[in-house]
């Protein structure tokens, strides 16, 4: 049976897109067949990721999401329903996952009618065309809302198996939060709605974590995520995904997921694919290495080198260099080499890319 999940929040810029394309792509990766799909067809932020690193153009004339919006307009009475099949439908490839995007392009103008979208019952045949047409060919389907509450996104909630609300880490994070999800669980009665506290504060180790998920909320709080720097600033490279992969971040969101999977059936992601912690020059708490970090451990590197030869250099010079303080400098040569060839080579090592080496697949 399809999953249908629902991914929600109180308040935009939480990141709430990225953490589906994230888990979207962890459960890809353990063999389940995976369709996100962009309903914000107001700010597209899973569109604009899949643009971002788009690996195929698509054909011209597909569907996409906003166009399911404006087929059959429920205010227009006179105009014969029109209908599509799953070929019609503009499924990208993400990676290991298919996504149906809000638009074609992130520039696109909206072209729909207010009135269609402040109608439930419209949006929830709109959503249950696509799901009934593209249902058997999936293990999850993941939509990705726009932040805050309409007949949308209240549609999208009640057709799914549960909902994820995703908050900020801070006062207003919370309380925005507070109150979309008392709105699904005590208004709407929607039961299955649980919190993910993205872009967690004052976390820099895993056990930071652990201790954050032992507290308990009345909100059924599966996991906290920290923020990563990193991540932002490498968004739309190609190292990107080795980022997010290597950091503690990505080790998060497996545990919340996985903390999820005690509630619901739902498939439980493998950490042992994944490097983390990582190997040489990572710290197995904390993930890669910050880059300042990363910058002064080739400083030392280099400052050892100048040392040995500043050392050897005079003894050289003047013949008083003997066998045995020959062999140590050998010696400290060779482990400082193979430290530098194990970590692939400096300038990747520097910018945190792996690429080569280790393969996102």
């Amino acid at each position: 049976m399809v999953k249908i999940i629902s991914i929600v929040s109180g308040k935009g810029g939480c990141g709430k897109s990225l953490l589906t394309a994230v888990i979207g792509r962890a459960l890809a990766r353990e063999g389940e067949r995976v369709l996100l799909i962009d309903t914000d067809i107001f700010v597209r932020g899973l569109t604009i990721l899949l643009h971002s690193f788009k690996r195929k153009k698509t054909e011209d004339n597909l569907i996409n999401f906003s166009d399911i919006l404006g087929i059959n307009k429920v205010n227009s009475k006179d105009i014969e329903p029109v209908k599509f099949k799953k070929e019609d439908l503009n499924l990208s490839r993400f990676f290991e996952c298919d996504v149906l995007p809000a638009v074609d392009s992130i520039s696109a103008p909206l072209d729909y009618d207010d009135r269609d979208l402040s109608d439930e019952k419209f949006c929830t045949n709109q959503l249950k065309k696509v799901l009934n047409i593209v249902g058997n060919s999936y293990d999850y389907i993941m939509l990705d809302n726009r932040a805050g509450m309409d007949s949308l996104i209240l549609a999208s909630c009640k057709i799914s198996d549960f909902v994820i609300s995703v908050a900020e880490d801070d006062p207003v994070g919370k309380q925005t939060n507070s109150n979309l999800v008392n709105h699904l669980k005590y208004n709407l009665k929607i039961k299955k709605v649980y919190t993910i506290i993205n872009k967690g504060r004052n976390i820099k180790y895993y056990d930071d974590i652990i201790s954050r998920s032992d507290i308990k909320s009345e909100f059924s709080e599966i996991g906290v995520i920290p923020f990563d720097i990193e991540i932002l600033q490498d968004f739309g490279t190609d190292r990107f995904w080795n980022t997010v992969n290597e950091t503690l971040y990505f080790i998060a969101v497996l545990d919340a997921w996985n903390n999820l999977s005690n509630f619901e059936n739902i498939k439980e992601l493998s950490k042992s694919k994944y490097r983390f912690p990582p190997k040489i020059f990572m710290n197995k708490t904390q993930g890669k290495y910050t880059l300042i970090e990363r910058i002064i451990r080739i400083y030392s590197i280099t400052f050892i080198f100048a040392g040995i030869f500043l050392w050897v250099y005079p003894r050289i010079i003047s013949g008083k260099l003997t066998e045995f303080e020959l062999f140590s400098i050998v010696s400290i040569l060779v482990g400082v080499i193979t430290l530098i060839i194990s970590t692939t080579n400096l300038r990747k090592f520097i910018i945190g890319d792996f690429t080569k080496f280790f393969k996102d697949k």
